[in-house]
């Protein structure tokens, strides 16, 4: 009895012990932690990869900011390697740094836009593959040079540049730019009508999209900047077969989030056709996506996009130049409803790129999918009529 109870406490203490070590694990300060990287195009041979690495004893916070309320240049250190894939370059960086690499804080994936198709279709599969790259990280497309813009990201009511990233990519309510990860990035290009959108990286105040009309009763986003930031989300590069087919401005962008409701609430400044030119702001919730229905008349087809708003005007009086209520939304609703529609024209006669999936709607009339004909879809949505149904 008293060898079974020794070996009892024997086999306790090993047990014990055994749960209680690390043996494989590396500490905090022998670890390179990626927080984000850069992707552009050198030649057709190579690419230059900026891998912004982040000071691991800073991540967590409490660093001191700066003048200008940025993180200080301690918080993350920058490293181009010219390599021609992504895994050499890996290696590269890992056998020059003394530190092992690891990328499961990587919060941000920025692509250059003079990447081509498979440029932008193997990065996001080397990447997905990755073991510690997380399928929500988030993926963007840089107006000029996607390491410029990772070097000058300067966070502001953050103490490091790595807490930044990850709000950033978590956060749901950015009106003017798509929220893409890389997950859905790489589902959207590789399959069915590959079409996707990706948000625009700047680095400067530029403008993004196409150029603004003064005479638009649309009030555009293109018009505010942000003296005391360099860099902001803004904006959407298209896609269509894998590689970028165009740009579209914040204005585009928010429309787009409307219609999938990807955002629950925005505002929407229209401008007083009166005299004075006065600016009339609405508050608008979006209680549901919008809905798609195709018809056939004759030889053209129309497609009529409803969506449901809850539209309120911001003000106390009723706008000069407006004699009812009734007047004043009808104005909102004409104007928003032109404002959709020319978005809908310049996805399909400009871009060409079903990036909304109506063509899923279409392929629903098909009792089979066998008859299903992508190709003929495209030329259908590159004719079409639309009408907006507010």
């Amino acid at each position: 009895m008293k060898k079974n109870k020794f070996f009892y406490i024997l086999a306790a203490i090993f047990a014990t012990t055994s749960l209680s070590g690390c043996y494989d694990s590396r500490e905090i300060d022998e670890t390179a932690y990626i927080v984000a990287l850069g992707i552009d195009s050198e030649n057709q041979k190579s690419y230059n990869y900026t891998f912004q690495l982040a000071n691991p004893l800073e991540m967590s916070g409490g660093g001191a900011e700066n003048e200008s309320g940025g993180s200080p240049d301690s918080s993350v250190q920058n490293f181009v390697v010219s390599a021609p894939d992504f895994y050499i370059a890996k290696n590269q960086l890992n056998n020059f740094l003394s530190k092992t690499i690891d990328m499961s804080h990587l919060k941000l994936i920025v692509f250059s836009k003079t990447l081509d198709d498979d440029g932008f279709l193997n990065h996001s599969q080397f990447l997905i593959h990755e073991r510690e790259v997380r399928p929500h990280t988030l993926v963007a497309v840089a107006s000029e040079s996607a390491g410029d813009f990772i070097k000058k990201v300067k966070p502001t009511l953050e103490a490091n540049t790595a807490k930044y990233y990850e709000l950033m990519s978590i956060r749901s309510d950015n009106i003017y730019a798509p929220s893409t990860n890389i997950s859905d990035f790489l589902d959207q290009i590789s399959i069915n009508n590959r079409t996707s959108v990706l948000p625009i990286a700047h680095s400067s105040a530029e403008s993004s999209g196409e150029a603004h009309n003064p005479d638009e009763l649309w009030v555009g986003t293109d018009s505010a900047r942000i003296d005391s930031k360099n860099s902001c989300l803004r904006g959407m590069a298209v896609f269509k077969n894998g590689e970028i087919c165009g740009y579209m401005n914040g204005d585009c962008a928010m429309i787009f989030n409307i219609l999938n409701r990807k955002i629950k609430s925005c505002t929407i400044t229209l401008k007083n056709p009166a005299p004075g030119n006065s600016n009339l702001v609405f508050r608008v919730n979006i209680p549901k996506s919008a809905g798609y229905k195709i018809e056939k008349s004759k030889n053209k087809y129309l497609i009529t996009v409803s969506q449901n708003l809850d539209i309120k005007f911001i003000g106390e009086f009723l706008p000069e130049g407006f004699n009812s209520e009734d007047e004043l939304y009808n104005f909102a609703k004409q104007t928003i409803s032109q404002k959709f529609t020319d978005f809908l024209y310049d996805l399909s006669r400009g871009k060409r790129a079903d990036i909304m999936n109506m063509g899923n709607h279409f392929k629903k009339l098909f009792a089979d999918t066998t008859k299903w004909d992508p190709t003929l879809w495209q030329k259908i949505f590159e004719s079409a009529d639309f009408s907006v149904n507010l």
